[in-house]
C-alpha cells in the first residue's frame, strides 16, 4: 500500500520515493554507464583514446560521480555534506563532459548530458521528509 503526496510517494515501510531521489538515480545510472564506456574506451585501440592518461581521468571520475550519486540517493546526508555532494557531482559531470567533448567520445558526452538532467532534476525536486 502506498500513498501519494503531490509528486512524491510513501510505500507502506516509509520509503519516499520522489523527483529528488529519482534525479539522483538517472545521475547513478549515468555515471555507471560512462564508466563502462570509458573502460571500454581505455581498452579498445580502435578508440583512439586507449591507454591515455585522460581516459584513466574519466575513468575515476565517472567512479567518483557513481559513489557521491548513490550517497544522495540512498542516505540523508546533514545538510553541508548534501551541498557538497550536489556541488561536487555538478562539476564532476561538467569536467567529465568537457573531458569526453575533447576525448572524442560521444557516448560519454551524452551520458554526461543525462546526468546533468539527473542533477538539475535532484535540485529542482522537492525536499522529502
Amino acid at each position: 500500500m502506498s500513498s501519494t503526496t503531490g509528486i512524491e510517494t510513501v510505500d507502506r515501510r516509509g520509503a519516499t520515493w520522489g523527483v529528488r531521489p529519482l534525479g539522483a538515480w538517472i545521475m547513478a545510472l549515468a555515471a555507471l554507464a560512462g564508466l563502462i564506456v570509458s573502460i571500454l574506451n581505455y581498452f579498445n585501440r580502435d578508440s583512439g583514446i586507449a591507454g591515455e592518461p585522460g581516459t584513466i581521468l574519466v575513468i575515476v571520475s565517472t567512479a567518483i560521480l557513481l559513489v557521491a550519486a548513490v550517497i544522495l540517493a540512498r542516505a540523508r546526508p546533514g545538510a553541508f555534506l548534501r551541498w557538497f555532494l550536489v556541488i561536487g557531482c555538478l562539476v564532476d559531470i561538467l569536467g567529465t563532459g568537457f573531458a569526453a567533448y575533447l576525448l572524442e567520445s560521444q557516448a560519454l558526452l551524452l551520458l554526461m548530458l543525462a546526468a546533468l538532467v539527473g542533477w538539475i532534476l535532484h535540485v529542482a525536486g522537492r525536499r522529502s521528509r
